[in-house]
């Protein structure tokens, strides 16, 4: 892959990233202020950075995920490997288990089920963000109403139609199963996962652009 169209990828996907990521992180400030007792146990399922860095908590934060990453020691928060939908951890071991865009990645619906079910498992409180569905740019590839598309056209107009297809290049292949690794989920999908549990709609020029699932101990 041309390292140049990486580069300008990775620009449009901060581009629009950072717009919603900063408003999200004082959001997040606001509705859970145990991020800053430093008695608190955060677990971030599937993570990174977000919105830990921003934020700068003095909770203690242990971040899960298939690949976790080796950051600097000036980074606070613990890494550890693990799998979303069968986390090894007891019952209300968390006072927050928190996850932002992950469970449209896990899987198919039984493996989102199980995700969710984990969450609310080990949580006291929950926070999950997901994008919505049925928000007319879908937000990895960065294209315009294509995951729409029954699949065999998406898969065929994913390269041309999207700037992740633009910059990337890639083959059939790799395209599939990119496709195939991102489920999105709609309004009732996310209440029936999540029973007993506010959701939220964050906007975007009156349009739902994503789902914040939230329960609070």
């Amino acid at each position: 892959m041309n390292v140049n169209n990486l580069d300008m990828y990775h620009t449009v996907m901060i581009f629009f990233m950072s717009r919603f990521r900063q408003t999200r992180a004082e959001d997040i400030r606001k509705r859970f202020p145990i991020l800053f007792d430093p008695k608190a146990h955060i677990l971030d399922v599937g993570g990174g950075t977000f919105p830990w860095s921003e934020l700068k908590p003095t909770a203690k934060i242990t971040i899960l995920n298939k690949r976790p990453q080796n950051l600097p020691d000036h980074f606070p928060w613990e890494f550890i490997e693990g799998d979303g939908t069968n986390l090894p951890f007891k019952d209300a071991s968390f006072d927050l288990v928190f996850s932002n865009s992950v469970i449209e990645h896990v899987g198919g619906i039984a493996a989102q089920q199980k995700f969710a079910k984990e969450m609310l498992r080990v949580g006291k409180s929950v926070y999950c963000q997901t994008p919505n569905k049925w928000f007319p740019v879908e937000p990895h590839l960065i294209a315009p109403f294509i995951h729409w598309l029954p699949f065999s056209v998406f898969r065929k107009v994913a390269r041309l139609g999207s700037v992740w297809g633009w910059t990337y290049k890639p083959d059939q292949n790799v395209i599939d199963d990119h496709i195939k690794s991102i489920r999105l989920l709609t309004y009732n999908e996310m209440v029936n996962l999540f029973p007993n549990c506010t959701l939220r709609r964050e906007r975007v020029f009156g349009l739902t652009k994503s789902f914040i699932l939230e329960k609070f101990s």
